[in-house]
């Protein structure tokens, strides 16, 4: 069971690589197979064709960017504290795997994000919901939607590390920090 479970996750981790260089048009089956070791059709033993692979691609991703997130919450803290580290661990977990991020931007941006697939059971989107949720409860944040909240604190997250990495350079040169960023959504959100 280990092996099928370590050969799909190769197929997916060679398409994730695949996919950040060459896009989701630029990456047939055969090429993910190629550079996964393994046959053509050991693919369509785990997915049906290339839009599964993508879709099941997309499941791995969100069940990874929540299980790091959510692994490094310390619920002990106060919700101020959690916000920075939920900030920084999406932050970390993004800049640690430039693949995964890329392909989360790429597909939310693109016909795979399909109503259908918005309405699925969504563990990543669940657990940010219930992360915010928690802090209007606890009455450190504002009383506002937790999906804004969450769509506030995420997008911010993915645009700054896709700033990060497209201006690394001038943002050096400049000695910028965007840390700033997160301080502004928290006094934006914390109740006063």
């Amino acid at each position: 069971m280990d092996n099928l479970l370590d050969k799909k996750n190769c197929i997916i981790n060679s398409a994730l690589c695949l996919i950040q260089e060459h896009g989701f048009h630029g990456c047939p089956v055969s090429m993910v197979a190629k550079n996964a070791g393994v046959a053509a059709g050991t693919i369509y033993t785990y997915f049906e064709n290339k839009d599964d692979l993508i879709l099941g691609i997309y499941e791995y991703v969100l069940d990874e960017i929540k299980n790091y997130v959510s692994e490094r919450d310390d619920t002990s803290l106060s919700f101020k504290d959690r916000f920075y580290n939920y900030w920084k661990n999406l932050t970390d977990f993004y800049e640690l795997n430039p693949s995964i991020h890329g392909f989360y931007d790429q597909f939310m941006n693109s016909p795979f994000n399909s109503e259908e697939i918005q309405n699925r059971p969504n563990a990543w989107h669940d657990y940010a919901y219930s992360f915010f949720n928690e802090g209007i409860k606890r009455g450190e944040i504002k009383a506002l939607n937790p999906i804004v909240l969450s769509i506030l604190v995420n997008t911010n997250v993915n645009s700054i590390v896709r700033i990060k990495k497209n201006f690394k350079n001038k943002l050096a040169r400049n000695n910028m920090e965007l840390d700033e960023i997160s301080h502004l959504i928290w006094d934006g959100i914390k109740v006063d």
